[in-house]
């Protein structure tokens, strides 16, 4: 009797070490965690080759790993240039913005927001189409420079500028085109007012006074149309705008603004439309 219980628990004994033995090879070992040094290492080794996605997924390691470091920012901020780099603007946006939020006291701001403003620039629609991000892209252009104005990126914002008073022009000029193929007067001079009060420097200055021009002696104001031919014969004498201008409008009584005045485009405008 002895021996048989003997053999029972001996029996018990062999099925519990092979149910134990069974359910430790299906245990799922922990993944070993790469010294933060050879992952940030390899990561950026990564960035350099162009290996993009290998780098990503590795800085992303170090975010989820590190993140009480100083290279997580880091990692973070390089993966945001890569989804940049890469075209991938709504990520890089998305990015861009966390890191603003975990780390708002970080010295490489001035980039972020400047990579913000050029990640908006990237995506400018033409003319005809909705400027949303035209738009944006001014009025972070504008913050970077009030905010940061002594750095590189101030200075290279402030070139885009242009462009992009350019597109928001061109946009105003667009719709005041297609008012007045339909005849909405009101609504063209709307448009074209705006060109001449906030978009002076812009490449469709000198069509929006000849469409004031037009549109002014198409509705029987004469003396506004004169004014407006006169301006743009001061200020752009020699513009295939000016000579369609002067065709409309010229008399023995319209006389271009001689030079002699010391008042500005914007000053004369500013007279004009008040």
């Amino acid at each position: 009797m002895k021996n048989f219980f003997v053999t029972i628990i001996l029996i018990f004994a062999s099925f519990f070490l092979i149910n134990c033995s069974f359910k430790n090879e299906n245990l799922i070992k922990p993944k070993k965690t790469i010294p933060l040094e050879l992952l940030y290492k390899e990561a950026y080794k990564n960035f350099e080759q162009g290996k993009y996605q290998d780098a990503v997924e590795l800085f992303q390691e170090v975010e989820k790993n590190y993140g009480y470091t100083e290279w997580a920012a880091k990692a973070l901020l390089l993966k945001s240039y890569i989804y940049y780099d890469s075209s991938r603007y709504v990520e890089a946006l998305e990015n861009l913005k966390n890191f603003k939020k975990l780390y708002s006291g970080n010295s490489e701001l001035a980039y972020v927001e400047y990579l913000i403003a050029i990640c908006l620039f990237e995506q400018i629609n033409i003319s005809a189409r909705d400027q949303t991000n035209t738009r944006l892209s001014f009025q972070q252009f504008n913050k970077v420079i009030k905010n940061y104005p002594n750095t590189p990126y101030a200075e290279d914002l402030k070139l885009k500028l242009d462009l992009i008073n350019d597109q928001l022009a061109g946009k105003e000029m667009y719709v005041a085109r297609y008012y007045q193929k339909r005849e909405k007067w009101l609504a063209a001079l709307k448009r074209l007012t705006n060109i001449l009060e906030k978009y002076q420097t812009t490449i469709y200055i000198e069509e929006a006074l000849h469409r004031m021009v037009e549109i002014h002696y198409k509705i029987g104001n004469i003396e506004a149309a004169k004014k407006y031919a006169s301006i743009l014969g001061y200020n752009f004498n020699d513009s295939d705008w000016f000579k369609k201008s002067y065709t409309i409008v010229v008399d023995k009584d319209f006389v271009v603004q001689q030079k002699n005045t010391k008042k500005t485009l914007r000053e004369k405008l500013k007279a004009l439309i008040n």
